[in-house]
């Protein structure tokens, strides 16, 4: 679909009815688009290689099914790459830094001094973790760039993946797929 904007006119070139990210395989005729007879000699060429068992019925063209394989593989295509930023984020999560608590040298201290040390750490962190205000840790630039990527790329691919499969089940459902 090409919108050109010619002084103070709008002019529209497309199919009527296009839908975005559906590929027209048939003219309104019953004739096979370009797209759609390199997808039937495609389909002729998978199917030569296939048991004959495992054919599909090549005699006539389906430009139905064709559109159905191309939602169904960009809806595996999304569900993949929702996967793979998952898996990302959970790398990303994983290999945050922690702090590492150093051992001290308590050899010269008596019982008294090393209770009375505990007892000083434990009222610290009750007064701590009662009054003191909450900050959150600096983080690289970098690291929050990855998470914000992260975060955007899984919410498009979710929405997306939802979309598709909304899609897809509507189209079972109405009998064209």
């Amino acid at each position: 679909m090409v919108y050109t904007y010619f002084g103070n006119e709008l002019y529209h070139h497309g199919i009527l009815g296009m839908k975005w990210g559906v590929r027209r395989y048939q003219n309104e005729d019953g004739t096979l688009t370009e797209e759609g007879k390199k997808r039937y000699n495609r389909d002729i060429q998978e199917n030569k290689a296939k048991k004959k068992d495992s054919r599909i019925d090549t005699s006539s063209p389906d430009p139905n099914r064709w559109v159905r394989e191309d939602k169904e593989r960009a809806l595996d295509t999304v569900n993949e790459s929702s996967k793979l930023v998952n898996q990302l984020s959970k790398i990303e999560q994983e290999t945050r830094t922690q702090p590492v608590k150093q051992k001290m040298d308590l050899s010269n201290m008596t019982d008294k001094e090393l209770r009375d040390q505990i007892n000083r750490e434990l009222l610290e962190q009750q007064y701590n973790k009662l009054f003191a205000e909450e900050t959150t840790p600096q983080t690289s630039k970098g690291r929050e760039y990855v998470q914000n990527t992260l975060e955007i790329a899984g919410t498009v691919l979710g929405l997306t993946s939802s979309a598709l499969a909304i899609a897809l089940s509507i189209q079972k459902l109405t009998g064209k797929g």
